[in-house]
């Protein structure tokens, strides 16, 4: 493999073939080049997906990342820590920077439909690995403990995205019963972003709970809210103004602004990115109200719209809408958020 033992930064463009990628992922000596393998051969099937799908045809998946995947399920001498992060499929932000222009709804369709197709046909393989890898152990912030935990993590992320009573109550158990907050926002993550009125139910037990437990706790109820803002199912929107008004959000603190706004706008991509420009103008109404209060937070906030060369036509006008709104708000803008505006709308 190129770039062996290599640290520096660089982007590696090679024509490897499909099996010399599995050849990597399955064999190499070295951790990153099979995770890198596996990275770029996972990024090749999304890519292929995404075609298709903009193509308007039906979209399969190939066998080769599921035989791949199942193969590194069953090879208990591999480091867990490295095979949970080969099972992760590029995000959905790193997609974007490889596919020009940014088509945000495609990419996200694709890579769900990836994701539930790996989990509907390794379902057996992911439950046999998460029970494998239960830590009965007292706690421990150790590297063996931590390796077991982020792959029993990975199994039941794709687990709880099949939706089942079965994997719900999975879930449900996960969080009960953890010990750390490691297990007990995976389980509530997983519930969050899991679609169904079996998963609406436990989804809101486990939000209840939680917040219940932990309200007293500033960081962890940040964690609270900015979970439920990168939510990517929908009304993604709504929910984001839900939690304007609670009890736990405060304005004042740049914190809370960061989880809320900041979690809806940077890594809630599908439910930002709506086609109406709804996400955009919610962005600019909280700039706007934050120019005068907090103009450094209100500045970097403005950064997703900055990028709005990188994507599809529509959506870059629908952008262009909001960076006007807040260039001819009402009030005088600040000189934080004036500047990056008059960048991003220079030869618009």
């Amino acid at each position: 493999s190129l770039l062996r033992t290599f640290s520096a930064p660089v982007k590696l463009n090679f024509a490897y073939s499909d099996a010399e990628l599995l050849f990597l992922m399955r064999n190499d000596d070295d951790g990153f080049s099979r995770w890198d393998a596996s990275q770029n051969l996972a990024l090749r099937e999304l890519r292929r997906l995404i075609v298709a799908y903009q193509n308007g045809n039906a979209l399969q998946m190939d066998g080769k990342l599921v035989d791949a995947y199942r193969s590194l399920l069953g090879d208990e001498n591999l480091d867990k820590a490295m095979v949970a992060m080969m099972l992760s499929l590029p995000s959905e932000a790193y997609i974007g920077e490889m596919i020009q222009p940014v088509d945000v709804h495609a990419i996200h369709t694709c890579r769900e439909f990836a994701r539930k197709e790996i989990a509907r046909s390794l379902e057996a393989d992911f439950v046999s690995v998460y029970e494998r890898n239960e830590v009965t152990a007292t706690y421990r912030a150790e590297a063996d403990q931590i390796a077991q935990r982020s792959l029993r993590n990975t199994c039941l992320s794709y687990l709880t995205l099949l939706g089942t009573e079965e994997q719900i109550a999975r879930c449900e158990l996960q969080f009960a019963n953890a010990n750390n907050m490691t297990d007990s926002y995976a389980a509530l993550r997983d519930l969050v972003n899991c679609e169904g009125d079996l998963a609406d139910v436990a989804k809101q037990r486990a939000l209840d709970s939680f917040y219940q437990r932990w309200q007293h706790e500033t960081l962890v109820v940040n964690q609270w809210l900015q979970v439920q803002c990168s939510a990517q199912l929908p009304g993604g929107l709504a929910m984001a103004n839900k939690l304007l008004a609670h009890e736990a959000y405060d304005p004042s603190n740049p914190n809370k602004v960061r989880a809320v706004v900041g979690g809806f706008c940077g890594q809630n991509l599908i439910n930002f990115h709506n086609p109406d420009g709804s996400g955009y103008a919610f962005l600019a109404e909280q700039v706007i109200e934050l120019n005068s209060k907090n103009p450094q937070i209100a500045s970097r906030l403005l950064g997703p719209l900055t990028k709005w060369r990188k994507y599809t036509p529509a959506l870059q006008e629908k952008m262009l809408e909001a960076l006007r709104m807040v260039e001819s708000c009402e009030e005088e803008l600040s000189k934080d958020v004036y500047e990056v505006v008059a960048k991003s709308l220079k030869d618009a």
